[in-house]
């Protein structure tokens, strides 16, 4: 997975959120199948609720 900050200033996002024990690798390849890029938030585990919450919160600070 890419860090957060790998993306472009301006760059179009869409966030695609998963559990908090992560994709399973099949998910993982039909996600980048469908042209998501993998990103990752850092090494902490966070809830499926806040997840997206902090990386929302990730990207407009970044």
């Amino acid at each position: 997975h890419e860090a957060l900050d790998a993306l472009a200033p301006g760059q179009a996002v869409t966030l695609l959120s998963g559990p908090e024990g992560g994709l399973a690798p099949a998910e993982e390849a039909a996600a980048r199948n469908a042209g998501y890029r993998l990103v990752s938030l850092g090494p902490r585990v966070l809830r499926a609720e806040t997840a997206p919450l902090a990386a929302l919160a990730a990207l407009l600070l970044g």
